[in-house]
């Protein structure tokens, strides 16, 4: 992996982490991943992948927001991927239960300007969702259910949805 070339290097990397997600062992996954964030410093995926792997497999809520916000900063500074980390932010906010602080990333997600041929992600609404009543207050919710309205099959799954293209302005 460490000797292929870059393009390589980041697909052998993905699939060794998955590979070790299965096979549990957590920590080892999340050393590769720091490894590739270090290799590549304008790479947004990894970065989102660690606070992902914290969320949902460690259980660290605490070092997963630690871990977005610095994905956060790579996607705000190369333009790619930057409403996924929110998602992703929004996943974590809502499982610390902070109501301020989600509200605040669905205005975020719900200003930004998508730019075609820029890689991201289409609208999720999953942790909308999930969110107990009176999490979201009614105007934030009844304008996120505006902008993206919820579909059959869309449900209150502890996971994020598949993956979609974004709308393009």
């Amino acid at each position: 992996m460490r000797e292929a070339s870059h393009e390589d290097r980041l697909i052998l990397a993905s699939t060794l982490v998955s590979f070790l997600t299965l096979a549990e062992r957590d920590s080892e996954a999340v050393d590769v991943i720091d490894e590739m964030i270090e290799f590549d410093a304008d790479d947004v995926r990894f970065p989102i992948r660690r606070a992902f792997q914290y969320l949902y497999f460690i259980k660290d809520l605490d070092e997963a927001l630690l871990s977005i916000d610095r994905a956060l900063e790579r996607a705000y500074r190369t333009g790619f991927f930057r409403r996924e980390a929110l998602g992703v932010k929004a996943r974590i906010l809502l499982k610390l239960g902070r109501s301020e602080d989600l509200t605040r990333v669905l205005e975020d997600i719900m200003s930004m300007k998508m730019i075609k041929g820029v890689a991201d992600v289409g609208r999720e609404r999953d942790f909308v969702d999930r969110a107990p009543s009176g999490m979201i207050p009614e105007d934030i919710l009844a304008r996120y259910n505006e902008f993206c309205p919820k579909r059959p099959g869309d449900g209150a799954a502890d996971e994020p949805p598949e993956w979609a293209p974004p709308e393009w302005e």
